[in-house]
C-alpha cells in the first residue's frame, strides 16, 4: 500500500507540473480542471501517507 501511494503521489505531482508545460508548449490550451485534480490527487496521497505512516 505505502508503495502505491508513494507511486501515485509522485506521478500525479509531476504530471501536475509537467502537463502545462508540455501542452502550452505545443500550443494546445491547457485543461485547468485537469491540472487541477491532478495536484489534488498527488497531495491527497502524500497526505494519507504521511497520516498513516505507522500502519503501512
Amino acid at each position: 500500500m505505502k508503495a502505491l501511494l508513494s507511486l501515485l503521489a509522485v506521478t500525479l505531482l509531476t504530471g501536475a507540473f509537467l502537463y502545462p508545460l508540455y501542452i502550452g508548449g505545443i500550443g494546445r490550451p491547457v485543461s485547468r480542471p485537469l491540472v487541477a485534480v491532478m495536484a489534488t490527487g498527488g497531495v491527497i496521497c502524500l497526505r494519507l501517507l504521511v497520516k498513516y505512516r505507522k500502519r503501512f
